[in-house]
């Protein structure tokens, strides 16, 4: 739909930015109203994890532009491999997202088509900073937004099949709202923790399109331990880049990381995390050796979370 520019503002401020720009002979009613869509969407928010819109404009010829903060960073997936991020560092990284995430959703806008290479990965004082890009298919829950500025068609699949909800799957754009980015996070989840999408891409690819659609509708996906072990040769691999081993990782990905993934991939929006603030919730509690909401709400998983965090406590 755009083109994107590296490109040098001169003025007011002097740096480097990012010019994305309706491509030739794509200016047609239906894709500037799309980069509309964009361009407004991305206006609306403020925050360090999501790229910000500078300016705007048309082309003497009439091509629609507009001027966004140059990302120079890593695809999502590629950068923790490419550092050997620990399970650990991974789920702090993908808090940040979800923080992004949420922002958007608080400004009434629905991303629809979040995956890694939307997530680009820049570090700021040696700190890995994530930046959400493309919104180019996002969805506005405005009323106002709808009306003027964000037209998105009906009937259409808009996002990545890979990373689709079921609901967007289903051709009803109607039905969509913020709990599409849910699923689509709880993916991204999956990936950075398994080393492998939910429905693996030779299984999608293989599938055609329309058989992908119906398996992300209907088809349940293994749990990610569960599919980390169909990765065969890749295991070992997979395990390194986490900073681990094949039997511990396939031991930390049962028990809480399988439950939350898995809510987050829950068929009907009602079963997933009501917000990405909630999956970011549960992920941090993980982290903390706290009990999970997506776990089972027995004493026993709750005294051994008990113990663990005050057997870590101890040990710090």
């Amino acid at each position: 739909m755009g083109e994107v520019f590296q490109a040098e503002q001169l003025y007011p401020l002097r740096r480097t930015v990012a010019l994305k720009i309706v491509k030739k002979g794509m200016d047609t009613a239906e894709f500037v109203s799309r980069f509309e869509s964009e361009r407004q969407a991305l206006a609306l928010m403020d925050h360090p994890g999501i790229a910000r819109v500078f300016d705007a404009g048309a082309t003497p010829l009439g091509r629609p532009y507009f001027v966004m903060e140059y990302v120079d960073g890593v695809p999502l997936t590629e950068f923790c491999d490419e550092q050997g991020l620990d399970l650990q560092q991974r789920l702090e990284l993908f808090i940040h997202i979800c923080e992004g995430v949420q922002h958007a959703h608080q400004k009434a806008i629905i991303h629809r088509d979040l995956k890694p290479s939307n997530v680009l990965i820049t570090e700021v004082d040696g700190q890995p900073q994530p930046k959400i890009i493309d919104f180019g298919v996002a969805k506005a829950m405005d009323r106002d937004l709808t009306e003027n500025t964000m037209r998105t068609g009906m009937g259409q699949v808009l996002g990545t099949p890979a990373y689709m909800s079921p609901e967007q799957a289903d051709f009803d754009a109607q039905n969509v709202d913020t709990r599409a980015d849910v699923y689509a996070l709880g993916v991204i989840l999956y990936e950075l923790i398994a080393g492998e999408r939910p429905f693996a891409k030779k299984e999608l690819e293989s599938a055609g399109f329309k058989e992908a659609l119906r398996m992300i509708r209907e088809d349940d996906p293994p749990r990610p331990s569960d599919r980390y072990d169909t990765l065969a040769e890749n295991r070992d691999t997979v395990a390194m880049c986490r900073g681990t081993d094949t039997s511990s990782l396939r031991r930390k990905l049962r028990g809480d990381l399988d439950w939350i993934t898995m809510k987050a991939l829950e068929k009907e929006p009602a079963r997933r995390y009501a917000a990405a603030s909630a999956l970011a919730q549960d992920v941090q509690r993980y982290l903390d050796f706290e009990p999970v909401s997506a776990g089972p709400p027995t004493v026993r998983y709750r005294a051994g979370k008990f113990i663990r965090r005050n057997r870590a406590g101890v040990v710090t």
